[in-house]
């Protein structure tokens, strides 16, 4: 019953918004909403209320400041009818999909992103308490940037006393210095220009699972009401394993796409964006109770024109051997080549959305980059021929993992690691721009302590288990351990290890996990 209760906070806290209604105009006017409720403390101005008309943002963030109003200012909204409110401003005051583009880590949830902002200042002043991205997700003038700097300062007022802060006058330098900075990378001079997709329809996937592997899939999308949809996903992993899933889902911005879906009885989000340029999507889906079991995805209408490749597995073959490569995109059936270095024994399917290749790799070849040529249309470097690795390189580069449960309402947040094999590129040497990506390795897991202090505290002992052969570390309950010294949690700092044999030589890889406690704070922005 816990988790049942934990999966409904958990699915407010990630923003997800596809509590699906029809929000039609006949039964919820956000208009009429939001003139006659937030009127009360937002005056009429030339451009529309004040405050409000200043700002465009993403559905994530406009539910944020909708919730706030309720919480700290007394709003009262039904769950539809902040629903309807949210639509309406995220439909006429959203972001176009280039503003969002480079921040789409932040609304995917992409597991254990690092960011890396130039700006040290901004860093410093903004992005120690949230991420960078929380701010590049808005358009604000001048005005309302400074009113937002006067805001954190009457809602949080030890921030002036905080690390990095009180070393300095913050006050006058976010005024100052800040504030000038955010008008001029994040101002609101541009218009919002909606630019409605054709949803409905059939989608052709490819995504990669973090711990499970490549899929390629078809999502039918058959609209309910204006921009809601209900959803019907099949397809199967590259190992044979199905992948099944209904739901339902809601458009935002004309391009933003948000779906709530049932996969074997795991409630699972999906949060696309569509480059209304191309008409391509990507983003991801992963579990709403675990968001850190996640997928990567791309994807195009299978109705595409185009000869697109959204996803190919493997990426690579070893020299002298056969293999198995599946292509998933668009226009696909048509003539195939592949450069010389790799030749196509049989083909086992072709269709427009897929090609299942049986191929047969030259042994001539140390490193070879494989084109392919699909209907007439290069594809430069897409399979590499290779005898063996140069190295080793496990993802996530840092990671950060959450003891959980134990007789709590916070679940245990996973870390999930994969290895890849690197080449060195033209100028044969490792760690430099044109290394070669072979694609991930079945590597061996292990975990050792990180450091000296990790080992005199027994960390490996207590912190949790990592899969030998998945790579997905679970950690331990939550609370204070009575076999630890001084009864602490289980939290530690850990060493991950990945093992993998290339022929007779064994390459070595490791990444440095932090396994803490709880998260008890989890915006739909962080």
């Amino acid at each position: 019953m816990k988790t049942k209760s934990l999966n409904s906070v958990l699915k407010i806290s990630i923003g997800l918004l596809v509590g699906t209604v029809g929000l039609n105009a006949s039964n919820l006017d956000a208009k009429t909403i939001i003139d006659t409720k937030c009127i009360a403390c937002h005056t009429p101005t030339a451009k529309g209320l004040s405050r409000i008309s200043e700002q465009r943002k993403t559905p994530e963030a406009w539910f944020m400041t909708v919730d706030r109003m309720q919480k700290d200012h007394g709003l009262v909204l039904t769950k539809e009818q902040e629903q309807s409110v949210v639509k309406y401003l995220a439909d006429t005051q959203g972001l176009n999909y280039e503003e969002s583009e480079a921040f789409r880590y932040i609304l995917e949830k992409t597991p254990n992103y690092q960011e890396d902002f130039k700006d040290s200042l901004f860093v410093e002043m903004c992005a120690r308490c949230h991420s960078g991205a929380r701010v590049g997700l808005q358009r604000r003038p001048s005005s309302e940037w400074d009113n937002l700097v006067n805001f954190h300062l009457g809602k949080f007022p030890t921030l002036e006393y905080q690390a990095l802060a009180r070393d300095r006058d913050w006050f006058d330098i976010a005024q100052k210095q800040i504030v000038p900075y955010l008008a001029s990378n994040y101002g609101n001079d541009k218009k919002f220009d909606l630019k409605p997709i054709a949803f409905e329809g059939t989608w052709n996937l490819f995504g990669h699972k973090l711990g499970s592997g490549d899929f390629s899939a078809t999502m039918k999308l058959t609209k309910t009401s204006k921009d809601n949809y209900s959803l019907t996903l099949n397809g199967n992993f590259v190992d044979g394993r199905e992948l099944k899933a209904t739901g339902s889902a809601i458009v935002y911005s004309g391009y933003e796409f948000r779906a709530k879906l049932d996969v074997d009885g795991l409630v699972y989000n999906q949060i696309f964006a569509v480059n209304p340029d191309t008409n391509e999507l990507s983003g991801s889906m992963f579990e709403t109770l675990h968001p850190e079991e996640y997928a990567f995805v791309n994807g195009a209408k299978i109705s595409n024109t185009q000869t697109t490749i959204l996803g190919i597995s493997p990426l690579s073959v070893k020299a002298g051997t056969s293999e198995i490569i599946t292509i998933v995109g668009t226009n696909l059936n048509k003539n195939i080549k592949l450069s010389d270095g790799l030749k196509i024994n049989k083909i086992i399917e072709q269709s427009a959305n897929k090609i299942v290749l049986e191929v047969k790799a030259s042994s001539k070849y140390d490193v070879k980059q494989i084109d392919l040529n699909i209907n007439s249309k290069i594809f430069e470097n897409k399979l590499t021929v290779y005898k063996k690795i140069d190295t080793l390189k496990v993802m996530p580069s840092y990671a950060i993992s959450r003891v959980g449960d134990g007789g709590g309402f916070m679940p245990k947040q996973h870390a999930i690691f994969e290895a890849y094999g690197l080449l060195a590129g033209m100028d044969g040497k490792i760690g430099t721009t044109d290394d070669i990506n072979i694609g991930k390795v079945d590597a061996k897991w292990s975990i050792e302590p990180f450091d000296e202090r990790a080992k005199e505290d027994e960390d490996v002992k207590y912190v949790g288990t990592i899969d030998a052969f998945s790579g997905r570390f679970i950690p331990s309950f939550a609370g204070p351990n009575p076999k630890r010294k001084f009864q602490t949690n289980n939290a530690g700092n850990i060493k991950v290890v990945a093992s993998y044999k290339d022929g007779a030589e064994t390459f070595k890889a490791d990444t440095h996990m932090m396994v803490t406690v709880q998260k008890w704070v989890n915006p739909p922005i962080n």
